[in-house]
């Protein structure tokens, strides 16, 4: 067979796809996980106008009086430091993601510095899978929690905050149904 008429998946969507592997969706955390990150970011910004509103009474406060200039100090290192751990946040937001395709769930976690974790599930595996979306606030903005059992152990796999979870709940049933359905197939075919 000619390699240009039937290409090969290997690395095709993201690093570590199989050859015979189909990529079916992705999905990240909610964007109400970031609520809290965004919130210190306004604050970040809202201190830095204020400030250089109001950066002459600052420099008299600060040459005049040496505890004010202390207190000017952890504020710039707080403010400093918040406004890194919002950045840092944003970042890993994009960066963890959970990939479904026609034969596992692929969990990437993963941080700016410190974490990179992989993690697979084959959809052989997967013994019962629950969506839970309680609350107004998950109902409201569509997202929820899925946990994967596995049936080799008793191992559960939780997803949170998944957008639109009723989604990604159907697409991965799909998937167990469509390989459940190959593999009675394959072994019919041997008997």
């Amino acid at each position: 067979m000619n390699p240009e008429e039937n290409p090969s998946n290997k690395d095709k969507y993201f690093k570590g796809q199989q050859e015979n592997e189909n990529f079916i969706c992705f999905f990240r955390h909610h964007w109400i996980s970031l609520v809290r990150e965004i919130i210190y970011f306004l604050l970040f910004i809202t201190g830095v106008v204020f400030s250089l509103i109001n950066i002459e009474e600052i420099r008299e406060l600060i040459q005049t009086r040496q505890e004010m200039r202390y207190i000017f100090f952890m504020l710039f290192i707080l403010g400093t430091f918040l406004f890194h751990r919002s950045f840092v946040k944003i970042f890993n937001y994009f960066v963890c993601v959970g990939i479904i395709t026609d034969i596992r769930i692929i969990d990437n976690e993963r941080t700016l510095f410190f974490k990179d974790d992989l993690d697979s599930i084959d959809m052989s595996q997967i013994q019962d899978i629950e969506m839970i979306s309680q609350g107004l606030l998950p109902n409201l903005l569509n997202y929820g929690d899925l946990k994967i059992f596995l049936s080799a152990t008793n191992a559960v796999k939780n997803f949170k905050a998944v957008p639109n979870a009723k989604f990604h709940f159907r697409c991965i049933n799909r998937q167990k149904e469509a390989l459940q359905y190959v593999l009675m197939r394959k072994q019919q075919l041997n008997v």
